[in-house]
């Protein structure tokens, strides 16, 4: 680009400012950039220049983070851009694009541009085309624009956003961070959404009953109204943010609404509310009740689906309107536009399509169309010219199906009936030029056409696409994959400049198609930085056709009419791309946008190319005509790793087998895997070459097994060849050790001669080194040699051998080590040396103990060996405190002597230490740590017993220990006996304890229960027994004991007598026992007691018999002294209670007290007790009829049930005592049930019994009655209580036998307390007997159905009285279906909504179903409602002339005569308006069903009303 024009300005920094604006926006042509007027085919070309606006606009380049923050801070706010911002705002940002000045209209403003990111578009949208007149066109000629793309945002601005004033806009106080401000708004309108639903739900709630009125609703909304504009204010999101001027109006408002909605009770916004809520209501019952067999079963016959009942209102139907049409124009492309097609995506389609689109409608969103105005009736066919650019030949065309086209209304004419301005999208399939030829209504007549309109220029929408450069090599590297994307290495100043002419024909080729001059834009992005490359400027290669190859064969007439036309003629071109690739990387291509001559831009990015521009993977799939991939890979290098290069050089390598006999040197590698490394190893004169692979770059090494120089000198890795870098590592192989051993005599001459000898080592090679020798005394032949190692970090080390036992020693020395040898040299030298051994003595324990203890006044001896030449002298040391004592023993002629240690006067530590010894040469030698101490104590232990007080007490068959304490050095021996033991054997026991603080306690075992006396004890000394605890007594304690007292028990019989069985007195059941079966205890307490309770029930024949045992359980106390045994007093039979065992505070074991299989021994305690409980008298009451049929098999013993057995009787209407009719109370009496009291077996006749009876008005009466001696006996109730209407009921309160045993029924406190319904509480369990009067029902007055002569329509509410007791069951069949449904008020109400016969067949009380009324007089007929349809029941709108005739019919359905009301209307002037009533005609008394009016008025015409014999609409 030329350094003359200006800098690119992105769309959201400056926008697109309206002409005579200070910072207009020049525009910029190429060169011979030529663009004909539309409509003239011979226009003069004009051409223009960008230069310097009239505003100064500076030349100074914006840096990209300025741009970036003026197109993120300004192009949300602006609203000048026109429709190709869904083009220009994704991804140009240098681009220029030229609209010839010839194509623009008249002046725009800028509050018509618009911005928008979507494919609004139709153009854009369905191929990614603008069209030059969907652009915003200016007036001025030679003004032209520059649109731009603005680049992505920065991260690090994207939170700053500044007005075009400058000011800075207040950001969300919710960090973008956590919340992104799109989700702010999102969840903020949510809520407002929803707080909303949640107070209309309230305001409806509280409306549908009107009056009432809620302070809390008004209260609550109030407080959450202001608190959700307070946050709004708080919040400051943007595009919500509210002012404080605001948030007060908003506050304001809502209290206001509040006020009517929930304070006031008579505020127009609850009036409004409940029509509303009663509709949505009533809508949702119907909708419910038209779900098959549930519906009608969950709804029934609601009141509010009665209430709300409306007829529906297709009883009328259909309008006719007549409207009289003025003349109609027809205009193609009245805005002058140019369009364009895709020849590919044409060709693409099937061939029927094109012959198919007037007939089956166009594929919206595919097809091209040109609009074509209609202002008038609607078109029944268009007729056009079409003219091609490639014959110059003309063709007549017609639309044959106008209904398939699309139409948008631009404007409708009320007043003109069906007369409306449209747009007809006609659709193209060819390039050409396009005129209006003829449109024709459907009665054929002709619309006006404007005159001489140009015609309409459809040229092919430009493409290109991308390709790779073949044809000549361009670089060994360059390669194109599968998926058609390259790759080719990095190249480097030598491979560029012997490649120089390759890499300027570039790589990637451009191929263009379209209406020239054409502009393109492609978008390069080298490992994530982003560039543009505009191809307006370069030549291209032309391909195609020439002009004279073109031409031949044709006439000059043919010539003449394809070159008026040649210049809109589409052609193809060829640019190539050139790139150094001097960076490593991803390169990526994307042809972004084209665009022609006439302004038709093509988003090549909207065709379905997606990639890193769109926040995707570019290298996922293969490559596409509009993006192509080069992946230059970096040339790979070696080198050696730092840590090599750090250690110590050279390397060294050795033969051992405990060190390396070759160095992996480590590599570094770059590059992609895998590698193959090329070195060099420089041996002196030899030079060797080497290669190696490697998979990965991890632990990539080289193995040096030879000597020399290692020198890297290339690598190559999967694609590419590379350099090596690095210094030369050098590895030597390391020499072995060696050593020089020289031995010199060490010489003592009282001792005879030589005693040692002194080695003195020379060593060669890497400490740290290790000699190895053996050591041999030649005078034993046949004993083992000692290995012996010497060890030295220093090049010289000294040694001495100086062994005690006398001879000629053989120092042979076999190997030699050093650090890079530590296997080890073999060496060959031996050293012999004659020796004279010193004499030498120690402590023998071998042979003797060492002492190391003592007691006073007692004499040890120390054993000592000696070696050498004897005799010897031994001199040693008594070392006592402070004082040392030395003794001198001369003449000692034996190896092995005993010193003697005189008698210890004082306790203490003596140490013996042996000081010096010489034999008989007279060779001493001072002997070093040679010594043992010796502890001398002054007595033995002192012991006694610990014995607590009454002697020490153990379980019976448990392990006795007698605690002892003792005082001295352990163990310690301790010998006891057992007093009064005539064998008069002594006890002996090892005390082990060292600690004499240990918290266990020192004892000795005793041997049976008596009283132990210890005898003596002894450690190493004698000890002392303690007089005082010598003695100590050990017990047994007495194991527990239960049993039952006799007192309150007898002797039933004589088997009880002789098994010692004792019984309790007899008792009844449910008797609460004062006392119980006491308990005898021994031992010491608590006792816990076992016991076994077994039960034979009252009716077991054989009760007692422990085979035929009822229930058996085990149970388990814990009792103190004076201890009773409960009994169980509940079920009625034999218990047997017997004590199986105890156990106490010492026994925790249970100990047993009988055995289950054996008989109780006699004179024991008594152990086994029996206990009987007679039954209570159970009785019921029972409800028989008189022919002596059970009425309620229900028992009322046990368990009253809470709600009472209830019998009911139903009686028609006259026969209740409560009307005064007695006579027929009297014969209905004898009907009545009979009540009988009903005893169950294990009673003691006679019986006797209480009955509660509750009549219906009055107190309760108890009624005793006495003597029953039979099981079962007929109760005689009081006739006043029972001869009452209503219901009265009985219970059984107690009863008696003659054991004196009682059954409580009832609490007694319960006892004569009121009904419920006199306050009292209710009523338990008995027999409860009611008398209904059978029910009735009337039509009620208001009611058609109480009208004999007048029919019922559909639409009445049938209402029926109910008589009897509140809540009915209702039956009624409806066209034959039976229905039954509940009524809980007096007023029975049903709707018809449907015609055919109601009737009312059965009326209950729901308190007794079976208690009901049948009729026969209760059916009524439901007519239909009569119908009238206009011209067959459609709105028709007809046109006609002035003076024609219509023929308007209305068809009545129902049952004549009818009569009905008809008007004429003017034609309203809205849609739904209705206009004044021009006339208006009432028809009576008619018995045809057909009616016809004829007239030429224009208006609407329709019925109002309409009656048949039975029934009218709209209801009165």
């Amino acid at each position: 680009m030329s350094s003359g024009r200006q800098p690119a300005t992105p769309v959201g920094s400056q926008g697109l400012t309206p002409v005579g604006s200070p910072n207009r926006i020049q525009r910029r042509t190429g060169q011979g950039l030529r663009t004909p007027q539309l409509g003239s085919p011979q226009a003069p070309h004009t051409e223009t220049r960008g230069a310097p606006s009239s505003g100064g606009e500076s030349n100074t380049r914006s840096t990209f983070a300025e741009r970036v923050y003026q197109s993120t801070g300004r192009l949300r706010n602006r609203s000048d851009i026109g429709p190709f911002s869904n083009f220009y705002a994704r991804s140009l940002d240098t681009s220029a694009y030229t609209t010839p000045a010839a194509l623009r209209g008249p002046s725009i403003r800028s509050q018509d541009l618009e911005l928008s990111t979507k494919p609004d578009h139709p153009d854009t949208a369905s191929g990614g085309v603008v069209s030059p007149g969907s652009l915003p066109q200016q007036s001025l000629v030679g003004e032209s624009t520059v649109l731009r793309r603005a680049p992505p945002p920065l991260p690090s601005l994207a939170a700053s956003t500044t007005s075009e004033k400058g000011l800075q806009i207040p950001s969300s106080a919710i960090p973008a961070a956590v919340v992104d401000l799109p989700s702010q708004r999102l969840y903020a309108l949510a809520i407002l959404v929803l707080l909303v639903a949640w107070k209309a739900y309230d305001a409806i709630g509280l409306a549908v009953n009107l009056g009432r009125t809620s302070f809390y609703l008004f209260v609550k909304w109030c407080l959450l109204d202001t608190a959700l504009w307070y946050a709004g204010w708080l919040l400051h999101i943007p595009k919500m943010n509210l002012s404080t001027k605001v948030m007060y109006v908003l506050v304001a408002g809502s209290v206001f609404i509040n006020l009517n909605l929930f304070f006031l009770s008579s505020s127009v916004l609850a009036l409004a509310v409940k029509p509303v809520a009663i509709s949505v209501a009533s809508s949702c019952l119907r909708s419910v009740k038209t779900i098959p067999w549930l519906g009608p079963r969950l709804v029934g016959d609601s009141d509010l689906l009665i209430d709300s009942f409306e007829l529906n209102e297709d009883h009328i139907l259909g309008r006719h309107t007549i409207h009289i049409l003025p003349h109609s124009l027809a205009h193609m492309n009245p805005q002058g536009k140019c369009f364009c097609i895709d020849d590919a995506r044409v060709h693409a389609e099937p061939w029927y399509w094109r012959y198919t689109s007037g007939i089956i409608g166009q594929r919206h969103g595919l097809q091209k169309t040109i609009p074509v105005l209609v202002n008038g009736t609607q078109p029944a066919s268009i007729t056009y010219v079409f003219t091609s650019f490639e014959t110059g030949q003309r063709q007549l065309r017609a639309v044959k199906n106008i209904g398939a086209l699309q139409m948008e209304v631009n404007a409708v004419y009320p007043a003109l009936g069906n007369w409306v301005m449209a747009t007809y999208h006609l659709p193209i399939n060819d390039v050409g030029a396009y005129e209006i030829y003829s449109v024709k209504d459907n009665k054929g007549l002709e619309f006006r056409t404007a005159a001489q309109a140009p015609q309409t220029i459809v040229v092919s929408c430009p493409r290109a696409r991308l390709q790779w450069r073949y044809g000549k090599p361009i670089d060994d590297s360059f390669a194109v994959g599968s998926d058609g994307h390259a790759s080719i290495c990095q190249r480097t100043v030598h491979v560029q400049t012997s490649t120089s002419e390759a890499s300027d024909e570039g790589l990637i080729q451009v191929e263009a198609e379209g209406y020239e001059p054409m502009e393109m834009t492609i978008v390069r992005l080298v490992n994530g930085h982003r560039e543009v490359i505009n191809l307006d400027s370069i030549l291209p290669q032309t391909a195609g056709d020439s002009t004279e190859d073109y031409y031949k064969g044709l006439n000059e007439t043919q010539i003449a009419a394809i070159e008026k036309w040649q210049q809109f003629r589409s052609r193809k071109s060829v640019y190539t791309i050139s790139d150094t690739f001097l960076r490593s990387g991803e390169y990526v291509y994307k042809l972004e946008g084209i665009r022609d001559a006439a302004n038709h831009s093509v988003a090549l990015s909207n065709l379905g190319v997606k990639g890193v521009f769109d926040g995707e993977k570019v290298n996922e799939g293969k490559a596409t005509p509009y993006m192509a991939r080069i992946q230059v890979y970096q040339r790979p290098s070696i080198g050696w790793t730092d840590e090599l290069l750090n250690i110590e050089l050279p390397l060294r390598i050795s033969d051992d087998r405990q060190r390396k006999s070759q160095h992996a040197l480590p590599l570094t590698l770059a590059g992609t895997g895998p590698w193959t490394v090329s070195y060099t190893i420089v041996d002196g004169a030899d030079i060797v070459k080497e290669t190696k692979s490697f998979n990965t770059a991890k632990g990539a090494t080289i193995d040096a097994k030879r000597p020399g120089t290692y020198h890297l000198a290339s690598v190559q890795d999967k694609h590419c060849a590379g350099h090596a870098e690095g210094t030369n590592i050098s590895l030597v192989l390391a020499p072995k050790p060696v050593v020089n051993i020289t031995a010199t005599s060490i010489t003592a001459h009282e001792c005879g001669g030589e005693i040692g000898a002194l080695i003195d080592l020379e060593l060669a090679g890497r400490p740290p080194f290790a000699v190895h020798y053996r050591e041999r005394n030649l005078r034993f032949p046949n004993s083992r040699p000692i290995t012996r190692v010497v060890r030295s970090q220093q090049r010289r080390q000294s040694f001495k051998i100086m062994p005690e036992l006398a001879g000629t020693y053989e120092l042979e020395f076999f190997r030699l080590d050093d650090d890079n040898y530590p296997s080890g040299q073999p060496i060959a030298t031996k050293i012999q040396q004659a020796i004279h051994a010193q004499p030498s003595a120690k402590l023998d324990t071998v042979n003797g103990r060492i002492p190391t203890s003592a007691c006073m006044d007692e004499a040890l001896e120390l054993p000592v060996r000696l070696k050498g030449q004897g005799p010897w002298e031994l001199t040693y040391n008594v070392i006592y405190e402070s004082r040392r004592t030395s003794k001198t023993i001369t003449g000692i002629t034996d190896e092995s002597y005993t010193i003697a240690l005189g008698a210890f006067e004082k306790p203490g530590d003596y140490t013996i230490e042996l000081e010096r010894v010489k034999d008989g040469n007279q060779c001493a030698r001072d002997l070093k740590d040679v010594s043992v101490v010796i502890n001398v104590r002054e007595g033995g232990p002192y012991i006694g017993f610990k014995c607590p007080d009454g002697g020490v007490r153990v379980l019976d068959g448990e392990q006795a220990l007698i605690p002892v304490h003792v005082v001295g050095e352990f163990p310690v021996d301790v010998r006891y006996h057992k007093v009064g033991d005539t064998s008069e054997h002594v006890y002996t026991s090892t005390i082990t304890r060292r600690s004499h603080n240990s918290a266990q306690a020192d004892s000795v075992l005793a041997y049976g229960p008596g009283e132990y006396e210890l005898v003596s004890t002894s450690d190493i000394c004698p000890g002392t027994i303690d007089p005082q605890n010598a003695r100590c007594s050990v017990h047994v304690e007495p194991k527990p004991s239960a049993w039952f007292l006799s007192d309150g028990l007898q002797r039933d019989n004589a088997d009880s007598q002789s098994t010692g069985i004792l019984r309790l007195q007899e008792s009844c059941e449910g008797t609460k026992l004062s006392g119980g079966f006491e308990l005898g205890l021994s031992g010491s307490g608590p006792w816990k007691i076992k016991y076994r309770v077994d039960f034979w029930t009252a009716s077991n024949p054989r009760s007692g018999v422990p085979g035929f045992i009822d229930r058996t359980q085990l149970h388990s106390i814990v009792a103190l002294h004076n201890s009773a045994l409960k009994p169980d007093c509940c079920e009625p039979g034999l218990y047997r209670y017997t004590l199986i065992s105890v156990s106490d505070e010492r026994y925790q074991k249970p100990q047993l007290l009988i055995s289950t299989h054996e008989a109780i021994a006699p004179n024991a305690g008594i152990t086994v007790v029996e206990h009987v409980i007679t039954s209570s008298p159970l009785a019921a009451l029972r409800a028989y009829a008189s022919d002596g049929t059970p009425l309620d098999a229900a028992s009322s013993r046990g368990s009253f049930r809470r709600k009472a057995s209830s019998i009911k009787y139903c009686l028609a209407p006259g026969q209740s005592l409560s009307d005064g009719d007695a006579q027929a109370w009297a014969k209905l009496h004898k009907h009545l049930p009979v009540f009988r009291i009903e005893f169950e077996e294990g009673g003691l006749a006679p019986y006797q019994a209480w009955v509660e009876v509750f009549p219906a008005i009055g107190p309760s009466e108890v009624v005793h009655i006495r003597d029953i001696e039979g099981q079962s006996q007929p109760i005689t109730l009081p006739e006043h209580v029972t001869s009452q209407i209503g219901h009265y009921h009985m219970r059984l309160v107690k009863t008696r036998d003659a054991r004196g045993c009682e059954h409580q029924f009832v609490d007694p406190n319960e006892v004569g307390l009121g009904r419920p319904d006199h306050g009292g509480k209710a009523i338990a369990g008995g027999i409860e007997i009611e008398y209904i009067e059978a029910p009735n029902a009337r039509p009620a007055t208001s009611s058609p159905a109480a009208n004999p002569s007048r029919g019922v329509c559909v639409g009445d509410v049938l209402s029926f009285d109910l008589r009897g007791l509140n809540s009915w069951n209702v039956e009624y069949t409806y066209n034959g279906a039976k229905r039954t449904t509940t009524a809980n008020k007096r007023l029975f109400r049903r709707v018809a909504d449907v015609p055919g016969n109601f009737t009312l067949t059965r009326l209950c009380h729901r308190s007794a179903n079976d208690c009901c009324s049948e009729f026969g007089d209760l059916s009524y007929t439901v007519h239909d409602i009569p119908r009238v349809r206009v011209s067959g029941g459609k709105d028709v709108h007809q046109d006609i002339l002035e003076g024609d005739l219509v023929d308007i019919k209305m068809d009545l359905v129902g049952t004549p005569p009818f009569t009905f009301t008809w008007q004429r209307r003017s034609i309203g002037s809205g849609t739904g308006s209705s206009g004044k009533i021009l006339e208006s005609h009432t028809v009576k008394d008619l018995d045809s069903h057909a009616y016809t009016i004829s007239t030429s008025s224009e208006g609407t015409f329709e019925v109002t009303y309409i009656q048949d014999r039975y029934c009218q609409y709209p209801k009165a």
